[in-house]
């Protein structure tokens, strides 16, 4: 339900709240302290800890927006720590195959293409890391990272239910 609000938040208003993220993380927090005690707050803390930092590092490089670091903190503190890599890992394939989507239907594709072999040519061959960070500066084709993120708990509960 949680992810279903966010997705509908963040398709109409492009945005996730902080309220929306904070009561998400909130609730993991309390649910799993109160079931099982200072083991489930812990398991709760490892969660929210590394859903977020995992995602910082996608925002710091102008992958993410903000209210998605804090998306995944409250993933993680409601899921876990293997639910939030695991989702995380479907939603950046999920986002991979609907850029690629994108790119073929706004004929694109070997425009961005020549663009990521000269980026990948410059960071590989140069060492140029910084080059990452250039991202931020350049048009992107952008969509709200919700729909990827929501087929992948999808996918994610799933196959955690086989």
């Amino acid at each position: 339900m949680f992810i279903t609000v966010a997705l509908v938040i963040d398709v109409r208003h492009s945005k996730l709240p902080n309220k929306l993220t904070m009561c998400g993380t909130i609730f993991g927090l309390l649910f799993h302290t109160w079931s099982d005690g200072w083991d489930g707050l812990l398991f709760s803390l490892i969660g929210a800890s590394t859903g977020f930092l995992i995602v910082l590092v996608l925002y710091v490089i102008g992958a993410l927006g903000a209210g998605d670091v804090k998306l995944f903190g409250a993933i993680g503190a409601i899921m876990g720590v293997m639910f939030v890599i695991q989702t995380l890992v479907y939603a950046i394939l999920w986002a991979g195959l609907i850029g690629l989507f994108l790119l073929l239907i706004q004929r694109k594709m070997r425009a961005t293409g020549r663009k990521l072999v000269g980026w990948l040519f410059t960071i590989l061959a140069f060492n140029k890391f910084e080059t990452i960070f250039e991202l931020k500066q350049q048009k992107n084709i952008k969509f709200p990272f919700m729909y990827a993120v929501f087929p992948a708990v999808a996918v994610t509960i799933y196959y955690s239910l086989l």
